[in-house]
């Protein structure tokens, strides 16, 4: 029994690390920054992912305000460099991901008014660089 759950926490931590190749470059780039990486993961025809691009994504002021503590790369659910191990199943989904490994921090699915997804950022960065 023993032997079986550490088979299964295996496979779990496996599951949640992304392949290494995914986004090394962002990576290297949010380590030398101190920032974290935001990943929105969006879907083609999806309302929602259009409106959270115009209404966040789009707007200069929110767009700058994130950039200050992430690296935003947005990806379609379709495009092959996406890792399976995600298992994103609701659009948009924003993943906070940490530079380090890649490891997923914090996961916000569904459309969000800009002020309160700003907020949510600011928290978990907050979070991962206490003072």
């Amino acid at each position: 029994m023993k032997r079986w759950l550490s088979f299964v926490l295996v496979l779990a931590s496996m599951a949640l690390s992304l392949n290494a190749d995914f986004l090394d470059i962002e990576r290297q780039r949010a380590l030398k920054e101190h920032k974290l990486i935001l990943l929105s993961v969006e879907k083609e025809g999806c309302p929602y992912c259009l409106k959270m691009q115009k209404e966040v994504f789009g707007v200069t002021t929110f767009d700058q305000h994130i950039a200050q503590h992430y690296l935003h790369v947005s990806i379609h659910q379709e495009d092959p460099a996406l890792p399976k191990a995600l298992h994103v199943k609701y659009f948009p989904t924003n993943l906070v991901l940490s530079p380090k490994d890649l490891k997923i921090i914090d996961e916000f699915a569904g459309y969000m008014a800009p002020e309160s997804f700003i907020e949510l950022l600011d928290e978990v960065y907050a979070q991962e660089f206490k003072p």
